[in-house]
This record gives structure tokens, sequence and C-alpha cells, in this order.
């Protein structure tokens, strides 16, 4: 199991942190994804992740990384 944190802007509430979460779960090996609203940080768990597949995915959702 990997783990990999990942600092995104625009996260303003629990409805962000939803639409982030429903947005990488369904994704190819994501099998948890939990979102610290506060920090901004967004932890992604699964077998296999690929960031060069995440980045995009999250900037697509509205929720740019930063510090890529």
């Amino acid at each position: 199991m990997q783990e990999m944190i990942l600092a995104v802007s625009n996260i303003k509430c629990g409805g962000c942190a939803e639409n982030i979460k429903n947005g990488l779960e369904g994704m190819q090996g994501v099998t948890q994804v939990s979102v610290d609203v506060g920090s901004g940080e967004v932890k992604v768990q699964g077998d296999m992740l690929d960031r060069e597949l995440l980045v995009p995915k999250l900037a697509a959702l509205g929720f740019p990384v930063v510090n890529s």
C-alpha cells in the first residue's frame, strides 16, 4: 500500500473535500482518499499510485496541486 500527500489550493469547505474524494476514489489503484480542509492536504492511499495521473485529475476538479 502506498500513500501520497498532495498540497492543493482552493479547498474551502466540506463540499470541496467531498468533490475531491468522489473524483479520486474512482481512479485505478486508489483505495482511500482523505482531505484536510484546514491544511489543504489530500492524502491518497492505494496500490501503484501515479502522481502523473493524480495531479491533472485534481486540476480538472478545480483543485490544482501547489509546489508540485
